[in-house]
């Protein structure tokens, strides 16, 4: 690996400029890198199986004992979707999860593409409550104003570490885009390669922490040879190893807190020597941090009351898990659409599977239930579309099958057959309550807000005029549809069809 030069200074949060200290050579150092991506809110663990995994209090535990062995070494760093996935994060804007951070000591994050879900003024808040910089040198306003740091300089032992912060440019279209609304997302490798060039002469270590996914990581490994580190999330991605490109180190620990990132850099004479990499597992076999679960009670019990509400009951389980939802027809996808289509009364509804989070279990149905499904604020919108732009939708829908796409359309009152062997013409014999599409009729379509304002990069769907703004959260539609129904069953599918 590359020499660098060294330097001791104290702590300094970066904007545009830099303010340098005095240099001085270490010999013989070490630096511990921990690291979280993509926790979406879990700040206890959760099942899967028959195992209690991940979450941030258990997680906790962990940093406190590596801390205990590494003392002053040792740097905690987040690569963003932290505080928003969770009802007791959803519920009360991101403030628990922040209080949480706090209280594990995090000393950076960057801004991850759900951190915008509440808007502009809420996050700005959820800075002021954080006791670490939030990180995003590629995101402006428009007149070139930061929104936040673009990094900062930190020492760390015996070491001074610089960390440069970037963030999706897909954000405008994985948030609802009035969270975003006068900001501009500039090429993140771009940004991080003028930043890298101006903090390279001062840091002994610099790290690059990102919210732009594994393929670009690599990429920005490649065109910004300055950085040492690059610590990622977007992609989920779960990196056992680190991941060298041209002298580069990239890592990513996964999702929801399952596994604390641990690296450990060896710097001698001026050099990184070494490295020591590796995924701790976070499993029930921890015992969880006293400090963060008492902290967790406290926003649980503001919860309970209304989340505990049993407002129905079902007939059979609803497949909303991820992989499902976003490459194909599922029945929580169809009953969802079906609930939007009949309270507007529209032709037809439709839904990202994206924002389908979680799966219904058969039995009795609580208001937590549903808000786990739907964990985004989206309202219930309706737009006059033609059948043209609804059949462009489609196509777009499905265009990255067999990948799954957050943008994969749930539907109602339609059907259609996909062949996905033909690229840009999958779709065909769309049928619309019966009826064959008509290219040049309007039909109304029932939506979220985030996909009528061109969320997941449905621009065509911006084509349409609205019918109605209903102000009514789509969570909010799917409880008021189970407690008039009390008994919920099975919808009728065989919506989409695939063809081989």
């Amino acid at each position: 690996m590359r020499r660098h030069l060294r330097s001791t200074w104290l702590v300094v949060v970066l904007a545009l400029a830099l303010v340098l200290g005095a240099q001085a050579t270490i010999f013989g150092a070490e630096l511990v890198i921990l690291h979280t991506n993509d926790v979406h809110g879990r700040l206890v663990s959760f099942a899967e199986g028959d195992a209690e995994l991940g979450g941030l209090a258990r997680l906790a535990t962990v940093v406190e004992d590596i801390r205990n062995q590494y003392g002053k070494s040792v740097l905690l760093l987040d690569g963003g979707d932290m505080i928003h996935g969770t009802n007791v994060v959803n519920l009360f804007q991101g403030r628990s999860a922040i209080e949480v951070m706090n209280a594990i000591g995090y000393d950076a994050m960057t801004l991850g593409n759900h951190d915008f879900n509440y808007g502009q003024d809420v996050l700005k808040e959820r800075m002021a409550d954080a006791k670490f910089p939030m990180l995003a040198a590629n995101v402006t306003t428009e007149d070139g104003k930061l929104l936040t740091y673009s990094a900062l300089i930190q020492q760390v032992g015996d070491l001074r570490v610089g960390i440069i912060g970037v963030s999706s440019v897909e954000t405008p279209v994985t948030t609802h885009p009035n969270n975003v609304v006068g900001l501009v997302f500039h090429d993140p490798i771009q940004v991080a390669k003028t930043v890298a060039e101006r903090l390279r002469p001062e840091v002994d270590v610099l790290i690059a922490l990102t919210h732009i996914g594994y393929q670009e990581d690599l990429k920005l490994a490649e065109a910004v040879p300055e950085l040492d580190v690059i610590v990622g999330g977007h992609s989920h991605t779960e990196l056992e190893d680190a991941i060298e490109v041209g002298g580069v180190l990239i890592v990513q620990s996964h999702e929801w807190a399952r596994n604390l990132g641990f690296l450990r850099l060896e710097v001698e004479d001026g050099e990184i020597t070494d490295y020591e990499r590796r995924l701790i597992p976070i499993t029930s076999a921890i015992e969880p941090n006293a400090e963060v679960m008492a902290i967790y009670a406290e926003w649980e019990e503001l919860l309970a009351a209304r989340l505990n509400e049993v407002v129905g009951k079902t007939t059979v389980f609803f497949d909303g898990e991820r992989a499902n939802v976003r490459t194909q027809e599922t029945n929580l996808g169809n009953l969802i659409a079906d609930i939007m289509r009949e309270a507007t009364g529209a032709d037809i509804a439709i839904t990202n599977g994206g924002g389908i989070r979680a799966s219904l279990p058969e039995g009795e149905i609580t208001v937590g239930d549903i808000y786990t499904v739907l964990p985004f604020d989206n309202t219930l919108t309706v737009i006059q579309l033609s059948g043209r732009d609804l059949l462009a939708a489609l196509e777009y829908s499905v265009r990255l099958l067999p990948e799954q796409n957050g943008g994969f359309l749930q539907v109602s009152g339609m059907l259609f057959a996909v062949n996905p062997r033909l690229p840009g013409k999958r779709v065909f014999n769309v049928r619309i309550n019966d009826e064959h599409i008509v290219m040049d009729q309007l039909y109304t379509v029932a939506t979220n807000d985030f996909l009528a304002a061109g969320g997941d990069g449905y621009e065509v769907l911006q084509n349409g005029v609205i019918v109605s703004e209903t102000g009514l959260m789509l969570r909010d539609v799917v409880v008021d549809y189970f407690l008039e129904h009390g008994v919920v069953e099975e919808p009728e599918g065989g919506r989409i069809i695939f063809l081989n």
